[in-house]
């Protein structure tokens, strides 16, 4: 499917509960924010709608700017502490007036290492609204993932911190490394993704 038919979703508003008394998503990775690495590979991309959930303006101001200043409608979700699936509700709500759009893609703002390509490849792999693409490690499904109109109605239906992962699990699968995959949750998460330093001699 054309990316032009489809709406990014970008979900960033986690609580970073795991991460320590930091936004792990403002934390620092190879010279910018976990959270810029997607939001710029994803605005890079011509898709129909480009949309942000994230947390109120006052929890974090600098993600808001950020997400503007690259075109995003930013959703706020007032209780993230509800999960990640109260997140994908308020998005599927705005999108579904929009009838051009044909299905969503929901990127992770702490999966920073989800090249391009990958993304390309799970648009292209969806064919009508009734398509749904997960990534997979070869192992189990996750986003990022495509999830045609068809089911936003299964989508509204959502509770919890599992997201849409029993859907995932029937969709189409596209493999790629397991590293692409990854996500932060904790400091030791972030500090894998660093670039090695070399030691003293």
């Amino acid at each position: 499917m054309r990316t032009e038919r489809i709406a990014a979703v970008l979900l960033a508003a986690g609580t970073s509960s795991r991460f320590g008394k930091e936004d792990k998503l403002m934390a620092d990775l190879r010279g910018k924010p976990v959270v810029q690495h997607v939001l710029e590979t994803v605005a890079s991309m011509a898709f129909g709608e480009l949309i942000a959930v994230t947390r109120p303006l006052g929890q974090a101001p600098v993600i808001h700017r950020k997400l503007e200043r690259r075109g995003y409608t930013i959703l706020v979700n007032e209780q993230p502490e509800e999960g990640i699936s109260s997140s994908i509700v308020r998005a599927v709500e705005h999108v579904m007036p929009i009838r051009r759009i044909r299905g969503i893609l929901i990127c992770l703002a702490d999966m920073p290492e989800v090249p391009q390509t990958h993304y390309n490849r799970l648009c292209m792999a969806a064919i009508d609204i009734r398509s749904v693409v997960a990534s997979t490690d070869g192992f189990s499904s996750s986003p990022p993932a495509f999830i045609g109109r068809k089911h936003f109605g299964e989508l509204l239906t959502l509770r919890g911190d599992q997201g849409a992962r029993a859907l995932l699990s029937h969709g189409v699968q596209i493999e790629t490394h397991g590293n692409l995959l990854r996500d932060i949750d904790t400091p030791e998460d972030l500090m894998a993704w660093q670039p090695a330093t070399d030691g003293p001699d």
